[in-house]
Order: C-alpha cells, then structure tokens, then sequence
C-alpha cells in the first residue's frame, strides 16, 4: 500500500550501523504533532537538526521540514553550537548589552576628540546585535548572514580583532577611570585611526600648571630622543628636568608659522606639524632639529623630509631659496594642545585669531620664557636697536607675558595703526634671552653680537627629578 501524504519515511539502523549509512533500511514515521513540539523544543534548547535527526531515527529533511511548519526557519549554519568564547571582559560585555544608546554615550563621556559617524553608528549597532546572537548560540554563518558580514569579520570581532573604531575605543579604556573633567585621548593613531594606542588622561579645560605637568609626566619619551639631546648638549638628566620647557617651547612654537594640519577628524580629532625654514639660514637646519627634539619628548614621531623647492612668492623672489623640511605624525596630542592648550577652534588659525591660553600666566618663569623663544624664534627679527615679533592678533598677549619676566620695554608696535609687532629693547631682550639659547640660531647670535651680556640660566641642572617644579630664572 501507498504511504499517505501525511506519513513520511523513517531511516532505521540495522545493528553496527550508524544512521548517517547509505544503507540504512526505510520505514514509515506517522506524522504527529507532538513529536515535532518535542524536536522544535530540542532545536531551541541548543540541539542541532542534524544530532535531532539522529536521536529520533529520522531523516534531517523530515526535521527541517516540520520545523518550517511551526514557522521555525531553518538554514545552513543556522543551530545552536558550542561558540568559541568572547575574548571580552563581563564589564564590557554588560555595557554593549545596554544597546549602541549607551556604548556611543560612554564613547563620548571617556574620550577626547572622537567623532561618532552615521557609519560609526551602524557598526555600534551590528557590534551589539553580533554580540547578541552570539550568546544565542548562534552559528558564524548565519550571523554573518544576518548582519550582511563576511565570516571573517565576525571572527574577528569575537576574537577582539579588527573592531570598529568606537567599539576599539569602548574596549581599550573601559579598564581605565578618567578623573573628573578629564577625558582619555590615545597618543598614537594608525590604520586610519582604527587602531588607536598609548592611552593618557588629558583635562577638558587647563586650570593650573599642575594639569599640564600631570599630563606630561604619563608621557615616557623614546630612548633616541636622549640621543638626540645630545647634539645640543644636553645630558639625560638635564633633558629630563627640561620636559616641561620643551613642551612650553613646541607649544610657542604652534603659535608661529609652523604648519598645523588636520583639527577634527570623522574617528579622532588630530593634527601634525609642517615645519619649513628657509636654507638662505644654515642655523635654521638646527631650529628644526630642536623642534624634533621637543616633539621627540612628547612621544610624538617628527621626520626630516626631502628640502622643499621654492614655492609661491619665494619662487619668484631674486634668489630662490629651498627650505628645509620636518613634518611630525598626525597626533591627537597635538590636536589637543591646539585646542585646550591655546583655547582655539578647528576653524580659527593663529595668524588671524587671538589665542586662548590666561592659564600660562599661573606658570612657572621657565615655562613662560620658552614659550617666548618658541614664538621669537619662529617669527622674531633683530634690528639695531630692537628684537620685533610678528604678532598679529597677539600683541597685547605677548607683552603681558614678557613684562612678567622682567622685559619691561615690552610694547605693542604698531604699523599703520594696527597692533603688528611686539617690540623690546634688543640689549634687554639679550639678558633672557628672548631666543633660545641651545638652538644659538642667527637671530640669536645677531642679538648677542656686541652686547656684553650674559644670559640667564633656565634652571641649574639637578634642580628637580620629575616634570617641571616651577623654579624661575
């Protein structure tokens, strides 16, 4: 007799064979209702069609088939199995579990400078979703399936590789607390940004020179910038009592006309340093090997880089002049110092907008005058009877700070009534000295030239042992 519709086929297993065996015997399952309740209760608890099949002595199809009729939907690689394990801590588990709301709030609560794009919040949202199905059980194809990712990818963001930039930034500081009104800002970006490192707490805002000694004593310097010390004299120790200097001087330095580039970004707001100084100077090849130095101390990556041919007006000029060249990496430091330190938008510049930064009159002496030399020595001049500074919009600035380190001829010169310059007596100026005396640049030595002075010492070696301890001059 035929089988009716409603009786399917039943594999039986003669003795010693399995019931995957091609030559298992047929016999005849009568469908009832409470055996596919019983195999859909199987499935959701964790068992696969296959292993259901094998316990019931039916065939896989007759599984998925009923299955489909309870309006269960099964496909390949859609079971429950035994994932391998998350390599994420049960904190950071817990807080994705709250939805991509909340991770993206934590992103912006613990992180300076970081943006968060329409496409950054998809990948939030597939992250939390890929986490979810994962602790379902749910197999990597029919997540990959789901979320419309390669396999690979789902790995990967098992295993705690190649993860979306905002959920990279959730797991690497969420083992860190922030103090109050600080933030978390990585020192390096690579990858395009997906690969953050170097972790530091930065202040949203610089209310004393404790705050930024506190930021510069998480920094540790690489060894070669010891080496280069060296070329200007400069032991490990002394180098190490002078990182606060250093940092005061690069930040003058960013003032002048050094090349800022970058500012917020789609991942991480960063920027870097385009140094050009003209070859019509050979001391000037100094100045940005010292600039390196300051960099260097920062753990930030400056490279000399091939001269720069004349460009623009000095192209045109009666004697043509290549410049020599340095240019640091993009560094969210950097971008941080422009913003927080000098108090400046992404879109202002510090040739047509007045710097921010009343928190540098709470420094040390030090601090202040390598500050000065950062700006004279990238945008001073020597007359004969003067040292100018080229100031726009930050005269006024300037000379307040110069008159509380002792320059009392400080003044605003101005150039067809506008405030252009500031301006101090050359034989004063020589006695701080407005420009560095380690660089000894020609701006430096033209100062000098005639003037019988000696310049004070920054700091007697051996002073201090960490960061910065506000002695003066």
């Amino acid at each position: 007799m035929k089988s009716s519709r409603n009786e399917l086929q039943h594999e039986s297993s003669p003795a010693g064979s399995s019931p995957a065996d091609s030559t298992t015997k047929r016999s005849w399952w009568h469908q009832n209702e409470k055996d596919v309740l019983r195999w859909a209760e199987l499935f959701r608890s964790g068992k696969s069609v296959v292993e259901i099949a094998a316990n019931e002595r039916v065939a896989p199809s007759t599984v998925s088939s009923q299955l489909h009729t309870l309006g269960i939907d099964i496909y390949q690689g859609r079971h429950h199995v035994s994932q391998l394990p998350l390599k994420y801590s049960s904190e950071f588990v817990n807080l994705v579990n709250q939805g991509p709301g909340n991770v993206i709030e934590f992103v912006k609560d613990w992180v300076w400078g970081i943006g968060v794009t329409d496409h950054g919040r998809q990948q939030v949202q597939s992250f939390c979703e890929f986490i979810e199905l994962h602790q379902q059980g749910v197999g990597v194809k029919e997540i990959a399936r789901r979320l419309d990712l390669h396999r690979t990818t789902v790995a990967e963001w098992r295993e705690g590789t190649d993860q979306p930039y905002l959920i990279r930034a959730v797991s690497d500081t969420l083992p860190i607390m922030p103090r109050t009104r600080w933030k978390l800002l990585p020192m390096h970006l690579t990858s395009g940004g997906n690969e953050p490192s170097g972790w530091i707490q930065v202040p949203q805002a610089i209310h004393s020179f404790a705050d930024v000694l506190e930021v510069l004593n998480q920094i540790e310097p690489p060894r070669t910038m010891y080496e280069r010390s060296l070329q200007f004299g400069l032991s490990r120790q002394r180098v190490e009592e002078l990182r606060s200097d250093l940092f005061a001087y690069l930040l003058g330095i960013m003032v002048g006309d050094s090349g800022k580039l970058g500012g917020v970004q789609n991942r991480y707001a960063s920027m870097n340093l385009d140094l050009q100084l003209t070859k019509k100077h050979p001391t000037n090849e100094r100045l940005g090997e010292f600039v390196l130095l300051c960099a260097n101390s920062l753990n930030i990556k400056m490279e000399r880089k091939r001269d720069k041919p004349p460009t623009g007006a000095t192209r045109l000029g009666k004697q043509p002049t290549h410049a020599y060249r340095w240019i640091s990496e993009r560094s969210p430091l950097l971008a941080w110092m422009f913003s927080v330190c000098l108090g400046l938008r992404w879109e202002e510049t510090t040739t047509t907008e007045k710097i921010r930064i009343d928190w540098i009159f709470e420094t040390s002496t030090s601090f202040r005058v390598r500050f000065m030399q950062g700006v004279a020595d990238s945008d001073g001049c020597v007359k004969s009877y003067v040292v100018e500074i080229e100031s726009v919009p930050n005269s006024a600035l300037l000379v307040e700070i110069l008159h509380g380190v002792g320059i009392t001829s400080a003044h605003i010169g101005y150039e067809k009534g506008l405030p252009e310059k500031t301006r101090m007596n050359r034989r004063q100026a020589s006695t701080l000295p407005i420009f560095n005396e380690f660089v000894r640049s020609y701006r430096y030595e033209r100062m000098m030239k005639g003037t019988n002075v000696k310049p004070a010492l920054l700091r007697e070696p051996g002073t201090n042992a960490r960061v910065g301890d506000g002695s003066g001059i």
